[in-house]
């Protein structure tokens, strides 16, 4: 197992990145059918006569950024954190970002174009359009990505409108663009019959569907496709989303990306007059719920498995555009994650198996790990993720150690791999709630330590009735009821509580407790014992971009023969 990222445990020398993870070896049919795809040959294979009819499908419903919109018209993108050139050079420079490269050629940003830059705005869309067709002929890795194609093809069908105002002969713009969107759907067919899966494989499969539907007019072996679709729509929701309605991916930045898809081949097929399977409605209706279970009381997402904190009124819309009302349940029992919630007090965990291979590709190694808020105020959680250039910082907000959950040795309780995914995962984990006057009690317990240290994590969680009163047990014992292995013996623990950025601690008591102050001036104290309390430098990237300097709370110790066991409590102090 890889060892952890250096987010010190209050004796450290503050916030290292660590070194890299292991690479993943590629296997040699996908080194070969990357190969073929980067071929001369490819883009020839791509060509067949287009369609001779087209139509334009449910327009685009999601709303546009101001600002955002003011950017591109003065020449400049700004997506993934950063702002760059915004031109018909920028397509394939090698100098770029990936993340900010990938936004380019999603063109999600005709939707600013479309609602805050008007005709200079449409004008300026469709220059882009007519550029990317003529610059884009062959495939490159990112701009025939899965995901990047998929967005591309939808917002292309779903702003024609837009953009055929933007040029001076729509009839011709519509020729090429028909011609192109025909290309990439026939290597989108490709990406379908491989090993997509989650709400990556549903991104695909809308994408599909919506360019299908808009060549319906075009005769019958579109209807056939467009058939094909809603086929292996109905077979993959039930993999997608499962029957409590969490994603496969264990993300809840997927939950909301799932549900926002579900709701567009709704609209979708509503606007093309084909009816939709009977699933379709049903899994909106369990995914709705599982959307509102992951948000703080801040109206932001939890930090699991890659998601960020998300937009709360692009969630606000999302939901109330899926027509479901239905409040948050108190458990994902499929998707592994429990909420406990009183008075204003909010805890989130982390229940679950990490997810299966090809569903694991940002999944981080954070069993177990915990999520606490207060009202509209985050006290402690997750690092978060990072979508940045720096591999060794996406690598190590995946590592356990930039989780609020216990470590060993620094070392993950699943192993990160360089470039997406986990092997060993942490396994064997189960988890048991119960319910009494008012408060709540969840114990889990995973594996992840079984084969190197002879360890079972066990993590029990109860939040007070009146939501005053947060404790924890986690225990390190020997699987089965067996000593620890002899070679753990000694090594170090920690328990980790990141704290959001802005959240102060300091210690107490001669280094007893520690006192938290919240940015409403709120107190909470901290108290543990089995371990040493710490105050030392994390970060928060709840926004998936920004690194912003934190605080943690670590409980530090030692494995025993008989492994380790810390209570802890955070209580609020009154006045």
């Amino acid at each position: 197992m890889a060892k952890g990222v250096a987010i010190t445990d209050g004796d450290g020398p503050g916030m290292t990145t660590p070194s890299p993870a292991r690479p993943a070896p590629r296997p040699l049919g996908e080194a070969l059918r990357l190969a073929w795809y980067g071929s001369p040959f490819y883009a020839l294979a791509l060509r067949a006569k287009p369609p001779g009819a087209f139509m334009a499908v449910a327009p685009d419903p999601w709303p546009g950024e101001p600002n955002h919109a003011t950017s591109l018209l003065g020449g400049r993108l700004v997506a993934a954190g950063r702002s760059d050139d915004f031109n018909t050079q920028a397509w394939h420079r090698a100098a770029s970002d990936p993340a900010w490269l990938a936004a380019l050629h999603r063109f999600d940003w005709l939707r600013d174009l479309r609602d805050f830059g008007g005709a200079d705005g449409a004008t300026l869309a469709a220059a882009m359009v007519e550029d990317w067709m003529a610059a884009n002929q062959r495939w490159s890795a990112v701009s025939w990505r899965d995901d990047v194609i998929a967005a591309r093809l939808a917002n292309w069908v779903r702003h024609y409108d837009f953009l055929a105002s933007g040029t001076t002969v729509p009839g011709a713009f519509a020729g090429r663009l028909v011609a192109s969107l025909a290309r990439q759907r026939r290597h989108l067919e490709r990406l379908l019959r491989g090993k997509l899966a989650g709400s990556r494989l549903l991104a695909a499969l809308k994408a599909a569907i919506i360019v299908d539907a808009a060549f319906l007019r075009a005769g019958p072996a579109h209807e056939k496709a467009l058939a094909r679709d809603l086929e292996r729509l109905a077979t993959q929701l039930p993999r997608v989303v499962l029957p409590d309605g969490a994603v496969a991916d264990r993300n809840p930045a997927a939950q909301a990306a799932a549900l926002r898809h579900l709701i567009d081949i709704r609209t979708v097929l509503l606007s093309a007059e084909r009816p939709a399977p009977t699933a379709l409605q049903a899994t909106i209706d369990r995914a709705a719920p599982m959307l509102r279970f992951f948000r703080h009381g801040d109206g932001g997402l939890a930090l699991f498995n890659g998601a960020d904190r998300g937009d709360p009124a692009l969630l606000d819309l999302i939901l109330a555009r899926s027509g479901d009302i239905t409040p948050a349940p108190l458990a994902a029992v499929q998707g592994g994650f429990q909420r406990l919630s009183a008075g204003r007090a909010l805890a989130l965990m982390d229940c679950g198996a990490p997810p299966a291979p090809g569903l694991d590709l940002g999944a981080h190694a954070g069993t177990l790990s915990v999520e606490f808020s207060v009202g509209a105020q985050r006290v402690f959680g997750n690092c978060g993720a990072y979508d940045g250039l720096v591999a060794e910082w996406r690598q190590a907000m995946r590592n356990t150690a930039a989780h609020a959950t216990a470590i060993i040795d620094d070392t993950n309780t699943s192993e990160v791999v360089d470039g997406g995914g986990l092997q060993y995962p942490a396994g064997n984990v189960v988890a048991a709630r119960t319910e009494q006057d008012g408060a709540t009690w969840v114990e889990a317990s995973h594996e992840g330590y079984r084969t190197l240290y002879g360890v079972t994590h066990r993590r029990r969680l109860w939040l007070s009735g009146d939501g005053l009163d947060l404790r924890g047990e986690d225990t390190l014992e020997g699987v089965d009821g067996r000593p620890i292995k002899a070679t753990a013996q000694g090594r170090k623990f920690a328990i980790r509580f990141h704290l959001h950025h802005e959240v102060k601690a300091s210690l107490a008591q001669s280094g007893a407790s520690a006192l938290l102050r919240l940015p409403s001036g709120e107190g909470w104290r901290v108290r543990a014992s089995g371990a040493t309390i710490g105050v030392s430098d994390t970060v928060w990237l709840g926004d998936g971009e920004r690194i912003r300097r934190a605080q943690q709370v670590s409980l530090v110790g030692g494995l025993g023969a008989d492994g380790a066991k810390v209570k802890w409590a955070f209580t609020r102090v009154e006045g």
